[in-house]
């Protein structure tokens, strides 16, 4: 009677150590895992040096432009304008060396949070909170269509190049080629006209309806806001579906002449596991990469997007701050995009050698 739960520990022990042994060759080791960490801070810090370095080549600094902007309208001289600027800049730091306010500028990022000081125009109320205020809305509507288009792209473009031969592959390739080469604002300006104002089907730009209380707990808010999402997240979804599509179908055409599916073939495995486990997943791997860069770069490259669906995200706000100068916000808008970038990429190299375990062995 005793023996029994022995062996049943034996036994769940025995198939705990199987699955760890199959899981080995797809476990990145701690130097690859230390190695892509260590060049993933060395290059976040040569990036916020360089942002500083950039913003602080500019002419003039921003207090002074601010108000001399002021005199220049039709409110006429400010008085102690000038004064005025100068309490600012000892407040804010901007009195001190260069390399002071390099250090201070490195703590404040590094380690005090993402922290830029105050936006200089809307002080005291700090770059953080202006910039995180408006990046959920670019986020949810640009990221999430991003992920939307590459699943459907990345699924579409592997069938494509799989079913190549079929005389009906060729239309569909000839489709996503003229979208993978239309400018996606063209799609949406079409969008707009055809969808908004000729069918009224969808609303032509806002978050949500002019009037509404934002209430994310209220069901007919969000609701409401998804219905506003259709087409600025559609936009995105043709144009960079039909890149991710055509991108996969190549890859697939790629690998599929190669000797180890021809060996599955010789086993008598069925198409779709063929497709599946050696086609679609070795053609994967270039695909991941193309992702991540694809969201790191969401951040900065839909401006023209946000303009026309008339979007409160981080795209608007940076041209805000580029035309009074607000220096904090563009660089804390840069800084933010060029490390959305790197962290993106750090995560698709540690993932990588789940996907393919040549790539692990190969940086041992």
């Amino acid at each position: 009677m005793d023996s029994f739960p022995l062996r049943q520990k034996r036994s769940s022990s025995q198939n705990l150590s199987a699955l760890q042994a199959r899981l080995q060759p797809y476990l990145p080791t701690a130097k690859y895992i230390l190695k892509r960490i260590g060049i993933y801070f060395l290059t976040v810090l040569g990036a916020v040096t360089l942002a500083f370095i950039f913003f602080h080549l500019m002419p003039g600094d921003p207090l002074s432009i601010v108000f001399s902007q002021l005199e220049k309208t039709n409110l006429g001289r400010v008085t102690g304008g000038a004064e005025v600027a100068e309490a600012y800049k000892r407040l804010l730091g901007l009195d001190q060396p260069l390399p002071v306010q390099y250090l201070l500028f490195l703590r404040n990022v590094l380690i005090g949070g993402f922290d830029l000081g105050p936006s200089f125009v809307a002080f005291p109320t700090s770059t953080r909170d202006v910039i995180f205020r408006q990046l959920p809305w670019t986020i949810g509507y640009f990221t999430s269509a991003m992920l939307i288009a590459w699943l459907i792209g990345t699924t579409i473009g592997a069938l494509l190049g799989w079913l190549r031969r079929i005389g009906l592959t060729s239309v569909a390739v000839g489709i996503a080629t003229l979208l993978n080469i239309t400018p996606v604002y063209i799609i949406a300006i079409a969008a707009i006209i055809f969808f908004g104002y000729h069918l009224h089907w969808l609303p032509t730009g806002q978050p949500y309806d002019p009037g509404l209380t934002p209430n994310w707990g209220d069901i007919e808010f969000i609701k409401n806001v998804l219905r506003h999402a259709i087409m600025p997240i559609a936009s995105v979804v043709l144009v960079w579906g039909a890149s991710f599509s055509l991108g996969m179908r190549s890859l697939m055409i790629s690998v599929l002449g190669e000797d180890y599916l021809s060996y599955a073939k010789a086993k008598g495995l069925t198409p779709f596991m063929i497709l599946r486990d050696y086609a679609f997943r070795n053609a994967l791997l270039p695909q991941v990469t193309a992702l991540g860069i694809a969201l790191g770069n969401t951040i900065n490259g839909v401006l023209i997007l946000e303009a026309i669906f008339v979007v409160p995200g981080v795209g608007g706000l940076f041209v805000r701050a580029m035309a009074i100068h607000d220096f904090n916000v563009m660089q804390g808008v840069v800084l933010l995009s060029t490390v959305a970038v790197l962290t993106l990429s750090l995560i698709v190299d540690l993932l990588l050698p789940f996907l393919d375990p040549r790539i692990r062995r190969s940086n041992d």
